[in-house]
Formats: structure tokens, sequence, C-alpha cells
């Protein structure tokens, strides 16, 4: 209860020095007034100047100069309609006054009153009037070629001449909605954006540009942000809006999905972000939700086709980027080619599709997918990086491969090498193959597998062939010493033993150390 009264008395406070101020300003002579009032102007103190205006005007209402000055100010806080009322009361009392009708049909012509425009002008007369009445009747011009523009589907000169009559007609709110709409279906969301703001300020009560600039910025510029800041500023306006605070419930609902992605990517659970993505277990995902969330928008008028979409996009590029991470390549396509249907350089959709191709062995096309990546992301690291890569893996599908020789991917783990030399060591078998291969030819593949395994089962060695150097090629030398044969001579197996080097674990021979075949 003392908070309470201590507010009471604060403001009673205030309010008697408010009365004290004003009462003070009355009891002054008109002269004095208005001496204060322009003492307060050059101050910047536009609202007590109002005041002491008001009160010169009480007492000598007859005095047009006050009466400008009063409009003058209104008009600098950007309070038209009472500057308007004022301009009018001042042309009321001296017809002739042409600082009043210059600024009254500048008041006019902001608005697309064309006609009480011109009237003032040609009242004003002389040079200034004839070169102002020029400036409207192009901006009256601009107005109508700027909606046949639009009519005709051509929307850029639809905004070129929009954006003249703008010069003069900037408060004319059918020219803002029309240049909105022609800068949308050039996809120029931003600049749509500027305008619909402008509506907001022209058109106050009216909640659609809000709900417009809202669903364009989080839908189409993926700016969750500045979205609810639109929003709340509708609420502000309007607390009972049932369309803003619906909107506004549903714009954060969908980020919060949106969140828990990027929170599943950061942490590499790839397979969770994927089942939000793209739904699992008869749940829709999130692409599909802002799939039909657009549509709606765009049934609205919201939207056009012409807009980015940005959110779904990221939403695209998320799922190529997870499953490519996995391995599923099938699902990988389907999503970076979406991806890169609603941007042919989104460089994630790029990345991923050059990661497949190169696990497709498709050296050259990948070059080529990363070389287009990279005229619009000259500086991306990642883009670099896998380029040499690309050129690396084309440099050596043009030699030995020893991946290849062993039937591997390039990302095989150590047991996966180990099992697939086995294999083929057994399939190879000089006492126990029966194919077609001739002894000679039965030699020369083994000794490439063993030349394979020699390189693969190395850490060391395979970094240096992964990046390009081939151990077994330096200086024009073959590791094994005999041309690439591992069995001096070229003889066959019959009767020889053969000591695999190294142990288990990772190098030499995959059944353990020490191990001979008896041949």
């Amino acid at each position: 209860m003392i908070v309470r009264l201590g507010a009471l008395a604060l403001a009673a406070t205030l309010f008697s020095g408010h009365l004290v101020v004003c009462d003070t300003a009355h009891d002054q002579p008109v002269q004095s007034l208005i001496e204060s009032a322009n003492a307060l102007l050059a101050k910047g103190d536009m609202y007590g100047a109002l005041d002491h205006f008001d009160a010169a005007i009480k007492k000598d209402p007859t005095n047009y100069l006050t009466i400008f000055k009063r409009g003058a100010t209104y008009l600098s806080l950007g309070r038209s309609n009472q500057a308007s009322v004022d301009f009018d009361a001042v042309l009321s009392l001296k017809p002739d006054f042409e600082a009043a009708l210059l600024q009254r049909a500048k008041l006019k012509s902001r608005v697309g009153d064309w006609n009480a425009a011109k009237r003032d002008y040609n009242k004003v007369g002389g040079a200034t009037g004839k070169e102002r009445i020029v400036e409207l009747e192009d901006a009256e011009r601009g107005v109508n070629a700027a909606m046949e523009a639009g009519v005709k589907g051509d929307y850029e000169a639809c905004v070129t001449h929009a954006g003249a009559a703008i010069m003069v007609a900037s408060g004319l709110h059918s020219l803002r909605a029309l240049r909105a709409e022609c800068r949308l279906r050039r996809g120029e969301v931003h600049e749509a954006v500027g305008d619909l703001s402008h509506l907001v300020q022209l058109l106050p009560s009216n909640i659609n540009p809000h709900l417009q600039i809202a669903n364009l910025l989080y839908f189409s510029v993926n700016d969750y942000d500045r979205s609810v800041a639109q929003l709340r500023k509708c609420l502000h306006s309007d607390p009972d809006s049932k369309p803003c605070s619906k909107l506004f419930r549903r714009i954060k609902n969908l980020e919060k999905s949106v969140a828990k992605v990027r929170t599943l990517v950061e942490k590499r659970q790839y397979t969770s972000a994927t089942r939000l993505l793209v739904g699992h277990a008869g749940e829709t995902g999130l692409i599909d939700e802002v799939k039909e969330e657009v549509a709606d928008i765009k049934k609205a008028g919201y939207y056009t086709s012409a807009c980015p979409e940005d959110l779904l996009l990221w939403l695209l590029e998320t799922t190529c980027e997870a499953y490519t991470e996995t391995k599923n390549n099938k699902k990988a396509t389907l999503y970076y080619t979406a991806a890169l249907s609603l941007n042919p350089n989104s460089l994630p959709a790029l990345l991923s599709k050059a990661t497949i191709q190169l696990a497709e062995d498709l050296f050259e096309e990948a070059i080529q997918t990363l070389e287009h990546a990279k005229q619009t992301h000259p500086d991306s690291q990642p883009l670099l990086q896998k380029l040499q890569e690309a050129h690396t893996l084309l440099r050596r599908s043009k030699a030995k491969d020893y991946y290849k020789v062993l039937s591997v991917p390039r990302d095989a783990s150590d047991r996966e090498i180990k099992r697939a030399y086995r294999g083929l060591t057994k399939k190879y078998h000089p006492d126990k193959y029966r194919g077609e291969l001739s002894q000679e030819e039965i030699l020369k593949k083994m000794a490439a597998i063993n030349e394979a395994y020699e390189v693969l089962s190395n850490g060391e060695l395979r970094a240096r062939f992964d990046a390009g150097d081939d151990p077994n090629e330096q200086d024009g030398r073959q590791a094994w010493g005999h041309g690439g044969h591992p069995f001096a001579g070229g003889q066959g197996f019959s009767g020889q033993q053969f000591m695999f080097r190294g142990g288990d674990g990772g190098q030499g021979n995959p059944f353990g150390e020490g191990f001979k075949f008896h041949f």
C-alpha cells in the first residue's frame, strides 16, 4: 500500500508540474509565447513548442503565421492530418499565402490527390508552381504506367514506374501495395518487405501487412527473429488480433522443431535428425509441414512462385547432408536434387552431389559439380578441400587403385580391408583356383592383391596413397623390388613357403603373425 501511495504522490507531482507549465504558458503574452515556441523548436523540443503554439493560437486565432508554424511542427512530427487542418485554416485566413499553398499541395500530392494539389500549385503560379505541376503530372502518369505494366506482367517496368511516382506520392498506399506486389513477382522479397512496412504505417488498423511481412520473413528468407518481431508489433497495436496470435504461435512451434534439428545435426545424430525432417512412424515430417504452410501462404496471396523458399531450402539441404553422412546415397540424391531445384547454387546440395559422385567413381563429373559451386562460393574451404580430393582421386583413377583391387570403398575400415584381402587370397590361391585365368595371370593377380594390401593395411602408407602419393611408385621403383612381383623370378608357388610380413592388427598377415602359406 505504501508503494501505491508513493506512486500516486509522484504522479500527482508530475501532473501538477505539467499544469504549472501550461498555466504559465497561458499567462504569457502572445508574442512571448511565440518566441518561446521558436526557442523550443531550435532546441528540438517539438512537443514543448506545440504547447506554446496552442496557447498563442487560443489567444489569437487569427494569426495565420502562428497557425502555419504549428502546422509545420505537426508535419515534422509526421502528424500529416493535423498539419493539413492547420494549413487549411491558414489559407482560409490568407488564401494567397504561398508557403501554406506549397505545403498543402505537397500533402495532397503525397496521397495522390492530384486535382487538389494542382489547384494549389496553380495558385502559387510562377516558375515554382509550373515546375511542381510538371512533377505532379509525371507522377500521375507513373502511377497509371505502373498499373498497366503490372497487368501486362512487366514487373520490372511496374517497379520502375512506381518508384518514380513514389518520390512524389509516398503516402499513396495503393501505390506502395502495387510496388510490393510487383517486387514479389520478381522475387525481391526484402524490397517488398520495405514497401509493406510503409503500408503498416499508412494503414495502422490493417493487420494484413503485418501478416504478409511475418510470413515472408520466416518462410521466404528464413529470418525467424524479424518475423516474430513483426508479429509482436501487430499484437502491440491490436492485442486481440486472432490472425496475428495464431501465426505467432505457429511460427514459434515450427522454429522449436527447427532448433531440434540443428541440435541433432551438431551432435551428429543424423538418423534422429532425418526422422524429424522427413517423418517417422506415421508422423508428418518438418519438410512436409513447411511445404503445406508455403502452399497456404501462396493461396492467401502473400507469396509468389518467384519468391525464394529459404526455410524449405535449408531443411532440404540439411536432409541431404544427413543422408550423405550416413552414406544413404539414394535418399541423399533425392534431397540434393530437390534443394538444387530451389537454388541451383546451393553449396550444401552441390557438396552432397559431388560426394556421391566421388563414391561412384564419377571423378570428372564431381569436379564439374565442384567447379560450378566454386563460381558462387569461391572462398568455401570445404568446397576447396573436396575439389582437391576430387582431383587426387581422378589422378589415382588413371594409375593404380588399390581400393578397387581389393574391391573395398575408399572409407573402408581396417577390418573390412582385412576381410576383403582374406577372401581374395582364398579365391585366387594358385593351387585352388579353377577359373579361366592362366598361371601367369593368377600370379599377377596375387601380386596386385598383395601390393594393395601392403599399402592399405599400413596407416602411414594408406594416408600417402589417399593424398595422391603412391608409395610403390617412388622414383619409378616398385616397393617389392621385382617389378611389382612378390615372388622372386616369377616362379610358381608349388613347394614354396611364403611368409607374410607383419602381424595382425591392421597390417601384414590377416591370419596371424608368422602364418605360412604352403603352396
